[in-house]
């Protein structure tokens, strides 16, 4: 009896043996079908361009090597007397006027009154009083000098009160007009009014 228990025993421990161990692996099954891509966004549209900015104003023409004076008050040597030495006008220094190439203008102003003046380019006559305004520039040694000269055409003798103030301009020899490619000779500067010269060069009044 005994044997047989353990007989039944041993065959169920050998049941159980069996019975817990791995069995083989399974086959690998068949791979899965790819995704599908995705499909690529449009494009954004471009943005408009942005409107151009406006050119900036020019600036006013500058005066270059233009030199030029302040108005300067009559004040003759000997007033009243047929014919005068006039009044010394500037001392120029060696590089401020070239007398083979420069252009010098001298203008006179006469103050009708508060409100008008008139501006007139040298040499002047003055017809009705046989008066003559005129100017010379002399040279030295490291400069020149500038004064005007007055005159009687009939011998008398005048006070030279028509001008109340003398100024110069100065435009070196080669400079141009703004604008302007070529350099303006002599006889264009002089057939420019006064006016025109100071706007020309933005001379200020």
């Amino acid at each position: 009896m005994t044997n047989l228990v353990r007989g039944i025993m041993i065959l169920l421990l050998s049941v159980l043996v069996f019975s817990c161990s791995d069995g083989e692996d399974g086959a690998i099954g068949p791979a899965g079908q790819d995704g599908i891509n995705g499909v690529d966004g449009a494009d954004g549209q471009d943005g408009q361009d942005g409107a151009d900015g406006e050119d900036g104003t020019d600036g006013q023409p500058g005066t270059a090597n233009v030199i030029y004076s302040d108005w300067i008050a009559r004040d003759f040597d000997t007033a009243g007397a047929a014919s005068t030495n006039g009044q010394l006008l500037a001392t120029l220094g060696i590089n401020d006027f070239d007398l083979n190439q420069d252009v010098i203008l001298v203008y006179g102003r006469n103050e009708v009154n508060v409100i008008v003046s008139e501006v007139k380019l040298l040499p002047y006559i003055l017809a009705s009083q046989e008066e003559y305004y005129g100017f010379e520039v002399s040279s030295f040694v490291g400069g020149s000098t500038l004064r005007i000269e007055v005159a009687t055409l009939d011998g008398g003798t005048n006070l030279f009160t028509f001008f109340d103030d003398f100024r110069y301009v100065i435009i070196p020899g080669g400079t141009a007009l703004p604008g302007e490619e070529a350099a303006k000779s002599i006889k264009d500067y002089t057939s420019m009014s006064y006016e025109e010269i100071i706007a020309a060069f933005n001379i200020p009044e």
